[in-house]
């Protein structure tokens, strides 16, 4: 243990314990704390007795208008929570979706316009038309009757009359007369129609192309020829929508003409057709058989023709084809022949129905008719010899496709082979020295057409239509393709200014044709082709309506004025015209 004693330092005896005055400051720094914790003590007492005095009833009042509020506390939980903002998803599959490059065009449809109900046009019960030509004498007559709207049933009739006593210059008398009356019905049913006609025709003509200067013939019927045909009709066609039923149409039909001379034509036609689909391609198949009964003065010829034709029409996007055969049998002069002919017809929309090639192959046997002879040629010589024109083949290649939304083309060149096409030529052979009835001669030959065709039509205002042929006739044994001209172009046109006047025309240019004639040369006689010219006809026709009923027209014929031939020595008649009304009946 240590001796020293420890002192604490006297203030009065400060200066004499410490020599280097570091005792002494120890010591001031002592007193100092001292001081201030006695400082302390005193405040707080001070300050318990103020407190104390304040919580006595003296209470002090100031006048304020805030009224203190005290907000809900939030209070946390005790226990914090960890909240994982990514969610959980549950069999998740993974996989690619392929997206196209580029995808389809979605159209939008829109809703169709109602349209209003309007009022149907009434509609009347019949029309008559009457004209009458005052250069040749030439009365017209034409009037139709039928009945109003129905829904199961259509019936009507038409009658026609029109004739002419021309007498034309340096040739034979030339009247005719053109008579026509049609009766027609038809009843709808459900799913078929049924439909009949009956034609009566009657038609007078003169075979008036001799010369007056070498032939005077005052007796009219010395010259007359009348055809009268009866001929009636009936017709069953389906209207199914269903494509698993099969659609058919038959047609029955007889005719009887007969002339002034005992020539008569008998014909029973039954035409058959029914189509169906099979899968996407459409099947039809038609079956047709002709019975004639030829009698002339002195002989009766029959001739039965049997065909049936199968054939698919299948089609795409833009393109369309039919592929098929007809298989024919002709029983004809106590032979039977057989025939086959191809069907192909095929086109292709190139670019929006503006561009449309198409080409095909047909072919058929045709039938040279005592009713087909004289429709071409009235002047034909009766007592016929009748011999069938074999089509074996015709090949063509064209285009069509509309240039605007109201005009359209066609243009065609074809190629056919025909055994036995027939030609007319003067019959200088005959009994009859005044040589004016045309007679048949049959020969091979091939045609190669070029052919066009352009229409415009403007709505209801403007319709124009042009067709134009161009021939190239090669024969085999006769010199030239006799009456049959080189090229023929037609213009025909109608203006309808706001239903009020109307304006047609039809223009005909016709090419130069051969015909074969009798000639004399140093006290010989013999026959030598000659040509015939060309021709235009124009013909003009105005009509006013004065109102729905009632209406007046004027017609002119071959404004030209020219003398031309259709058919060796038969001159045709110059200008003419017609003045004339309609007017409906009731």
């Amino acid at each position: 243990m240590n001796n020293t004693e420890t002192r604490l330092p006297n203030p009065e005896s400060a200066e004499s314990t410490t020599s280097d005055g570091t005792a002494q400051t120890e010591w001031l720094s002592d007193n100092r704390r001292r001081k201030l914790e006695w400082a302390l003590i005193i405040i707080m007492i001070l300050g318990y007795v103020v407190v104390s005095f304040a919580q006595t009833d003296a209470s002090f009042g100031v006048p304020s208008t805030f009224v203190p509020t005290i907000k809900d506390a939030i209070k946390f939980s005790d226990l914090p929570e960890i909240k994982d903002s990514v969610k959980r998803i549950d069999n998740i599959k993974y996989g690619i979706t392929s997206t196209p490059l580029f995808p389809k065009y979605q159209i939008q449809t829109i809703q169709p316009a109602k349209m209003q109900n309007e009022p149907l046009p009434k509609l009347y019960h019949s029309l008559l038309k009457l004209g009458y030509g005052p250069i040749y004498n030439m009365p017209y007559g034409e009037f139709w009757i039928t009945n109003t709207r129905n829904r199961e049933m259509n019936y009507g009739a038409h009658l026609k009359h029109f004739s002419s006593t021309a007498q034309l210059e340096d040739v034979g008398y030339g009247g005719y007369s053109d008579n026509i009356v049609n009766v027609f019905g038809k009843k709808m049913y459900k799913k078929h129609s049924l439909k009949g006609d009956f034609n009566y025709e009657r038609n007078v003509v003169h075979y008036y192309g001799y010369d007056t200067k070498l032939n005077q013939i005052s007796d009219h019927n010395f010259t007359k020829q009348r055809y009268q045909l009866f001929e009636p009709k009936v017709q069953l066609m389906s209207h199914y929508t269903d494509s698993t039923h099969i659609n058919h149409d038959i047609r029955l039909s007889y005719y009887n003409l007969q002339n002034l001379h005992r020539e008569e034509e008998n014909n029973i036609k039954l035409n058959a057709s029914a189509e169906m689909f099979v899968n996407k391609e459409k099947l039809n198949v038609n079956f047709f058989t002709d019975f004639y009964n030829h009698k002339q003065s002195n002989d009766t010829l029959n001739d039965i023709i049997v065909g049936i034709n199968p054939s698919f029409k299948a089609g795409g996007e833009k393109w369309k084809a039919e592929v098929g055969l007809t298989a024919t049998i002709d029983n004809f002069k106590n032979k039977t022949r057989f025939y086959f002919y191809p069907v192909l017809n095929v086109n292709y929309n190139v670019y929006e129905n503006m561009i449309v090639p198409y080409a095909g192959v047909n072919g058929g046997l045709i039938k040279n008719s005592f009713r087909s002879i004289i429709n071409e040629n009235p002047f034909a010589d009766t007592t016929l010899s009748y011999t069938n024109t074999n089509n074996k083949y015709n090949v063509f290649a064209g285009l069509m496709g509309n240039l605007s939304s109201n005009t359209s083309y066609d243009a065609k060149v074809s190629y056919g082979q025909y055994d036995s096409l027939r030609f007319f030529v003067m019959d200088y052979s005959g009994a009859n020295q005044v040589y004016n009835r045309f007679d048949l001669v049959y020969d091979n030959t091939s045609i190669v057409t070029v052919s066009g065709q352009l229409k415009y039509q403007l709505k209801e205002k403007w319709n124009l239509i042009g067709k134009g042929n161009y021939y190239i006739y090669k024969t085999k044994n006769i010199t030239r393709a006799y009456h049959k001209p080189d090229y023929d172009l037609s213009l025909s046109g109608i203006y309808n200014l706001k239903s009020k006047i109307i304006l047609r025309a039809d223009m005909v240019l016709m090419g130069k044709q051969w015909a074969l004639t009798q000639t004399t040369e140093a006290d010989s006689t013999f026959l030598k082709p000659i040509q015939l010219k060309g021709y235009f006809d124009m013909n003009l026709e105005a009509e006013y309506r004065y109102s729905t009923m009632l209406s007046f027209f004027v017609r002119l014929n071959n404004i030209a004025n020219q003398r031309y031939y259709r058919w060796e020595r038969y001159p045709s008649q110059r200008f003419n015209c017609m003045i004339g009304l309609t007017f409906v009946p009731f």
